[in-house]
């Protein structure tokens, strides 16, 4: 199967047809056997499925790319940077001017803040952004929960008492309630936030809920969608909801290359929104300045790289299938997921669990992380890491 590297600039729309590929055909015999691609700080034989970190690795070409630019980081990557910017939003088919000539630094940071691409470290770095923009003055925050939480998380941390968190319990299928979400605003409230696929659950929304929660807002509220794993998703109907923040003056919409990409430790995010919100967050962000050489040309090449993407996917997929199918073997109930990670409740405290697996290096996130003991959120991982988990799960000590 050969996909363009045009057709990879068109959006991952066309990856939802991988899933019909047999699991691992694409990728898993390359890989069987390899107890794990290890990271700065990662033990050699430890099983890392805690942080929902693409165990695949960034694609070989990434790899290449990055090296090469390294003798020249004692230069500032404006255009690089510009260059990449470009990328993206053809990716998304957001229109961007191109500055006439790309030695005028002067035109290349006019045009990078024209454009309806916002660049951060990371999309944490536009999410804490959001936090202080709109918190400045007071005011609460909608969040699910359990959810991500990381602009309510910020806002509480950076201005205490001057802010609210507005917790919304999920549904009992654990998917974000909208309709709950809706009637929990306020005149004080200042963001709503949709994590979609939730983190931890992996449960999605799909784009019409989205648009019904948007609705519902008074244009001078912001609706936050964090979309870092929406490349993984497969139920009908859940899409990106890009479109909404291209068109609406309160929608931001933030995507990350530290998932599908798998450049988590290089940093790169982004969002998109009206010129208005863009505009609020900048004095926050450090722009073009806070973008580094090595990830500007990592991520222009993952973007290119169309079969590592497919095989990103495919790895995720099957090892979600993997989890979904066989956690109830021990005693685990899965929910069903459309992020590369699932979340599963198990029997009385997960305590145990987790400490017998990390006795074997096999680490798994325990529930208390958001306060529900109940539970465990397991990130997928490689064949051979699969392989691990369940062995250790079968183990009677």
């Amino acid at each position: 199967m050969e996909i363009s590297r045009r057709a990879a600039l068109q959006g991952f729309g066309w990856l939802a047809g991988v899933s019909a590929v047999a699991p691992g055909r694409l990728w898993a015999a390359e890989v069987r056997g390899v107890s794990s691609v290890q990271g700065v700080g990662v033990p050699p034989g430890t099983v890392r499925l805690l942080y929902n970190e693409n165990p695949l690795g960034p694609s070989p070409l990434a790899l290449k790319a990055a090296s090469e630019v390294l003798s020249g980081c004692n230069r500032y990557p404006m255009a690089t940077v510009f260059a990449l910017l470009e990328r993206i939003c053809a990716l998304h088919g957001l229109g961007l001017a191109s500055p006439a000539g790309t030695a005028d630094l002067g035109a290349l940071f006019e045009a990078f803040e024209a454009s309806p691409v916002l660049l951060g470290a990371g999309s944490s770095e536009i999410l804490q952004a959001v936090a202080l923009a709109w918190g400045l003055d007071g005011g609460e925050f909608v969040e699910a929960s359990p959810g991500y939480g990381a602009v309510g998380a910020a806002a509480q941390e950076m201005l205490g008492a001057r802010v609210r968190r507005v917790a919304v319990p999920l549904t009992p299928e654990y998917r974000h309630d909208t309709q709950a979400m809706a009637k929990a605003v306020t005149p004080k409230t200042r963001v709503v936030v949709v994590t979609n696929p939730n983190n931890p659950t992996g449960t999605a929304l799909n784009l019409a809920e989205i648009t019904r929660l948007a609705d519902r807002l008074d244009p001078k509220m912001l609706l936050v969608v964090d979309e870092a794993y929406i490349d993984f998703t497969e139920a009908p109907g859940v899409m990106s909801a890009l479109g909404l923040a291209a068109s609406r003056s309160n929608v931001l919409v933030t995507r990350t290359f530290s998932k599908i990409h798998g450049l988590a430790g290089l940093r790169l995010g982004y969002a998109v929104a009206s010129a208005p919100v863009r505009e609020r967050l900048r004095p926050y962000l450090l722009g073009m300045l806070g973008i580094n050489t090595a990830v500007v040309a990592a991520a222009a090449a993952s973007l290119a790289d169309a079969d590592y993407l497919i095989r990103s996917r495919q790895v995720a997929l099957a090892a979600r299938g993997q989890l979904l199918a066989r956690l109830p073997e021990f005693g685990l109930k899965p929910v069903p997921s459309d992020a590369p990670f699932v979340w599963a409740k198990v029997k009385g405290d997960c305590g145990p669990l987790v400490q017998k697996l990390a006795r074997a290096d096999v680490q798994i996130a325990g529930g208390q992380r958001w306060q529900l003991p109940g539970y465990v959120r397991i990130s997928t991982g490689l064949p051979a890491e699969m392989d691990m988990l369940f062995a250790t799960l079968a183990a009677k000590v």
